[in-house]
This record gives C-alpha cells, sequence and structure tokens, in this order.
C-alpha cells in the first residue's frame, strides 16, 4: 500500500516535469529564431556610428588644415616691416610749361639745284672755312656712283691689307671710327625699342661723314700696294671732277652744324628774346616744321643746313599760374626736361613779365646747347619753391590732417614702435617733409629709425635694442 501510495506521486511527477519542460521549450525556440536579426541590426548601428565618427572626424581634419593653410597664407602676405633712417632732404614745387629755343644761326642756301652731300656730320662742331657740303648736278649722278663704288673697293681693299699686318696705324684709325660710329648706333637702338624711325636718315648721314673722315685719316697711311694706289688716284680725279661742277659749302663762321630746318633760323634772332610777346610766342611754337635735307634732292636758293653758335641759347616760358615775383632777374636757375632726363643748369633770368596771358620769362644759358641742336620747343619744369628739413615718405604717414598740415609718424624708440604726431611742412607725391611737435613724448629727428610702411605692425611692438 505505502508502497503504491509512494509510487504514484512518482509516476505524477516524472508525467508532470516533461510537460512544464515542454511548456517551457517553445519560447525558447523563438528567442533563438530571432537572435540573428537582432545582431545583423546592431552590427549595421555599429558600422553606420561608426561611419558617422568616421566622417566627422575626416571632416574636422579637413577645416584644420584650411585653417592652418589660411593662416600661413596670410602670415606670407603679410608684409614685413620696413626700417628706415630719417635723413635731411629737399623738396622742390615745380611748374611745368613749353620752352621755345632761340639760337644765334645762320641757314646756308643750296647754290644750285642737285643732290646734297654733306661733308659734315651732324651735330659736330665746325670751324670756319670748312666744307660743309657739295650740291652735285642731277646730271652728275653716274660720277657719283662710280665714286660710291671706288669708296667701298678702297676700304675693301685697306682692311684686306690691315688684317695681313700692312700699315702701321691703320688699327688705330679703325678703332677710332668704331668708338664715333658707336654712340650713333646706340640712339638708332633706342629709337627702335621707342618705335620711331624720323631721325634714321639723320643717322645715315652722321655715318656716311664719320667713314669719310676715316678714309681721309688712312690716305696718310702707306700700306705699299699698287692696287691701292691706283684705286686712290681714281677716286682723286672724280672727286676733283665732280668738286669742279658742283657747288661747295664752306663755314662762315664756328658753331654747330645741322642738316635740321624748321624755318625760322632767319627769323628767330638772339634779339627776338627781348622783344618778344605772349602772341607771337604762342604763334612760333606751333609755326616750326623740321625737315631733314641730308643726302637728297635739293633746289637752287632753297636752305640746306644751317650753323648754330655753340656759345648761348634762350629759352622762352609762358607760364599762366605763376608771378614774376617768383622769377626775379638775374637769378640763376635749373631747368629740369622730364621727356629726355635732361637738367639745364646755370639758366640765368634776363626777362620777366607779367602778362594778361601770364608770366613771361626768358631764360639765358650756355648749357646742353650740342644736345638741344634739333629742338625748336620743348616741356621742361621749373622750380617755383624748395623746402628743407626732415624727408620722409609719404606712405610712412597716418592719420593725416590736411587743414592742419599734421600726421602721425610709427618711429622706433627704446627698442619700440611708438606713434607720434608730426607737422608737414611741405610734401610731392612720393615724399613730405616734416618737423617735431615739441608737446609730443615721442618726437622724431635726423637718423631716428622710421617705419615706412606702419600698417605692418602694431604700436608698441618690441623690436629689439
Amino acid at each position: 500500500m505505502n508502497g503504491r501510495k509512494t509510487g504514484r506521486p512518482n509516476q505524477k511527477n516524472q508525467s508532470s516535469t516533461p510537460r512544464r519542460s515542454n511548456v517551457t521549450r517553445s519560447p525558447r525556440r523563438s528567442s533563438n529564431s530571432n537572435f540573428p536579426l537582432e545582431r545583423l541590426i546592431r552590427i549595421e548601428r555599429r558600422k553606420a556610428r561608426n561611419r558617422a565618427i568616421s566622417l566627422s572626424i575626416f571632416v574636422m581634419a579637413i577645416m584644420l588644415v584650411t585653417m592652418l593653410l589660411i593662416l600661413s597664407v596670410m602670415r606670407q602676405a603679410k608684409p614685413s616691416p620696413r626700417f628706415i633712417f630719417i635723413q635731411t632732404g629737399t623738396i622742390n614745387q615745380t611748374i611745368e610749361g613749353t620752352a621755345l629755343i632761340i639760337r644765334d644761326e645762320i641757314s646756308f642756301a643750296s647754290p644750285s639745284g642737285g643732290l646734297l652731300k654733306p661733308l659734315a656730320a651732324e651735330g659736330s662742331r665746325v670751324a670756319r672755312g670748312q666744307k660743309l657740303a657739295f650740291v652735285i648736278p642731277a646730271d652728275r649722278e653716274s660720277q657719283l656712283a662710280d665714286l660710291q663704288k671706288c669708296e667701298d673697293d678702297i676700304v675693301r681693299l685697306q682692311t684686306e691689307l690691315m688684317n695681313v699686318g700692312k700699315g702701321a696705324g691703320a688699327s688705330a684709325i679703325f678703332a677710332e671710327s668704331a668708338s664715333a660710329l658707336s654712340p650713333i648706333i646706340n640712339l638708332i637702338r633706342t629709337d627702335v625699342t621707342k618705335g620711331t624711325l624720323t631721325n634714321i636718315s639723320g643717322y645715315s648721314s652722321s655715318i656716311d661723314v664719320i667713314l669719310e673722315q676715316r678714309a681721309a685719316k688712312l690716305m696718310t697711311i702707306d700700306f705699299r700696294d699698287a692696287r691701292l694706289t691706283a684705286l686712290e688716284a681714281r677716286r682723286a680725279n672724280l672727286e676733283k671732277s665732280l668738286g669742279l661742277d658742283a657747288g661747295t659749302l664752306y663755314c662762315q663762321k664756328p658753331g654747330i652744324v645741322s642738316f635740321r630746318l624748321d624755318g625760322l633760323e632767319s627769323s628767330l634772332g638772339p634779339e627776338r628774346a627781348e622783344t618778344l610777346t605772349p602772341a607771337e610766342y604762342r604763334e612760333l611754337i606751333s609755326a616750326g616744321s623740321w625737315r631733314h635735307l641730308a643726302a637728297g634732292p635739293v633746289n637752287k636758293d632753297q636752305p640746306v643746313l644751317r650753323i648754330s653758335s655753340s656759345l648761348r641759347q634762350f629759352l622762352v616760358f609762358l607760364l599762366p599760374d605763376a608771378s614774376a615775383g617768383q622769377f626775379p632777374v638775374g637769378e640763376i636757375r635749373t631747368i629740369f626736361i622730364p621727356g629726355d632726363a635732361l637738367t639745364i643748369e646755370n639758366c640765368r633770368i634776363i626777362r620777366s613779365e607779367d602778362t594778361e596771358a601770364g608770366t613771361l620769362l626768358v631764360f639765358h644759358t650756355d648749357r646742353r646747347i650740342e644736345r638741344l641742336a634739333d629742338f625748336r620747343t620743348l616741356r621742361g619744369e621749373l622750380v617755383v619753391s624748395s623746402t628743407t628739413g626732415m624727408k620722409v615718405p609719404v606712405t610712412a604717414l597716418l592719420n593725416v590732417d590736411d587743414p592742419k598740415k599734421e600726421a602721425d609718424l610709427m618711429i622706433v624708440s627704446g627698442g619700440y614702435t611708438r606713434n607720434c604726431r608730426v607737422r608737414i611742412l611741405d610734401q610731392d607725391r612720393e615724399y613730405a617733409i616734416i618737423k617735431a611737435i615739441e608737446t609730443e613724448e615721442y618726437r622724431p629727428e635726423v637718423s631716428t629709425i622710421l617705419v615706412a610702411n606702419p600698417d605692418s605692425i602694431a604700436v608698441g611692438e618690441f623690436i629689439g635694442d
């Protein structure tokens, strides 16, 4: 009995236990079936989070690199401070005007019609009695061609003999002519660079004259060659034939020869400098028209060359914005020619008059006569006033007060950059003359270190002892 009783419960327990186990197995199967999906979701979320973090880091890195590049460019673009010493200088206030040039000159007319052959270089000094030019009749052109061919043959033969060691002293003559030709070649190159060939005929004439002078000097050299002797005899006969039939122009007074004429040589003499009126001045500065007649056909009684005195010339100005009081008679001034980078010193004022059209000024000078021999007018600058003092660049001035004529200046004092207020005495486009203000804490002096570009540095920065 007891055994059965005790056995049944065991059976019940055994039978009930698997039932409960069957009840609890079903949810475990469902959990196992959803686990791969949840794992995939977690993996995708982790990947998305990693991608977002990586992208954020990448963007931040790009921003950092960009910021560093910007700072580097700004640091390189910022100009470095430029320090200079304040020095004493002068500023000139100038006025510009057109100068009419009056010379003591005389023109020469052709004695007959024909071809003009210059015998003197353009702009050279000539002496009294010197041959200036031939005027060869038109029917002698064939003889002229023969003469030119003969001269070319002589030059070639002389060069050939000189290269083989004959003709002592010939090489020195060739070197002298080469040095005389060098300035003309430089002028030709300059004109070609500027794109103008208006003076090429004058250069050609000067080169021909230099070569003829070389040929004349080489005639004194004995090359000991029969061929050269025969050519020289033929040239002498041709020159004699042309000289007898041609009109020869001789220099009547020493001076500077020029084959450029403007038609004002006979009417514009030194006496006109004392009587010229503003109306005549305006007419004359627009009346001249240069003509170059070197080595060309000419007519009888046509002016072909002129001789200018090498002792003096006159420059006449008419200035509407000036007064005679600024240019006292007898004072010596300097005239600047900015277009040709020339300076004419020792210009004495011989006439200074106030007129309705402006101030009429006449200067007398003995400088730059040869250089200006082919000019009738030129643009010049005259100094009206001069101011001397501490000279600084205009770029160094800050907070300029035009009514008070004051500005700030950055200087170095005690190793630090300091600002000081200064008074502007005078200035032009590039520089200013300044004066220290006594009430300022920092006052500039000669040899004080100045910051030429104050925008590149701040006030109070340490520069060094």
